[in-house]
């Protein structure tokens, strides 16, 4: 199916590794033009390297700590510089630390939230005039199921459910100027290997974050029985941002199997 992205100008945040770099290969067998954003540009460059393989018009990347609100608005400044423009965001940068309130540290709340809400806040708010001016443009936030509400997640949980309520504000207040705002939730969606993790991930501590036993209890409640891969989020991610789903925004589209919710 011809998703109409060839020669779209796409920025992907965190879009190194894991899910990020299944984005970005995503948006690159449709031929769109990609710059990735990430604080690990070694990680980014071998990601852009394989985006090209794979049919991308253009990746080039950009180093940043999005969790920064400067740096964040500095690196979609960049890129909309060496694009010519930006019609798709695809935020997907986050991160966490898993554990029961009473013993989450307050010291780490704004990290959590800085890095999973306020970075995509921080990128929309350098995409979106322009994509104003052009009349069209696409926001595709990666949120999560813990945004529902989930156990040991309570401050993500948190950072994720603003993400919801701050991508559907926008659908609300800048559909009239042809720009939609969606977004994707996934569940448990667990790394393919070493090779997949970049340097400053949450699952640079995969067994402190989920063991096996845990995983599979998660998959046990998801009524397909397995758990998403990286390309699942993907696709989803790519059909909401291109031309097929014109008239779909402000909506949340699990991709989880059927868990939670």
């Amino acid at each position: 199916m011809d998703l109409g992205l060839e020669g779209a100008r796409v920025v992907v945040t965190g879009g190194a590794s894991h899910i990020g770099r299944a984005i970005v290969l995503g948006f690159a067998a449709e031929g769109a033009r990609i710059t990735i954003v990430d604080r690990d540009r070694a990680r980014a460059e071998e990601t852009a390297a394989e985006a090209l393989a794979a049919g991308a018009g253009e990746a080039g990347t950009v180093g940043a700590d999005l969790g920064e609100h400067e740096e964040a608005v500095a690196a979609c400044r960049e890129a909309e510089a060496r694009m010519g423009g930006v019609d798709v965001l695809a935020a997907n940068v986050g991160w966490n630390q898993p554990g029961f309130f009473l013993d989450y540290e307050p010291e780490i709340w704004p990290k959590v939230i800085d890095v999973n809400l306020t970075s995509c806040m921080s990128c929309a708010r350098a995409v979106l005039p322009g994509m104003m001016e052009r009349r069209r443009g696409a926001i595709v936030a990666t949120t999560s199921m813990a945004a529902f509400g989930e156990a040991r997640q309570s401050v993500y949980a948190a950072a994720k459910a603003g993400l919801v309520g701050f991508a559907r504000s926008l659908a609300k207040e800048y559909g009239r100027y042809g720009v939609r705002a969606n977004l994707v939730a996934p569940g448990l969606v667990i790394p393919a290997g070493e090779a997949a993790i970049g340097s400053g991930s949450m699952w640079q501590h995969q067994k402190d974050l989920m063991n096996e036993e845990q995983v599979d209890y998660v998959r046990r409640l998801t009524p397909t029985r397995q758990l998403s891969e990286p390309r699942d989020i993907a696709d989803a991610v790519v059909f909401l941002a291109s031309e097929r789903a014109r008239q779909v925004t402000g909506q949340t589209i699990s991709v989880a199997g059927g868990f939670g919710g």
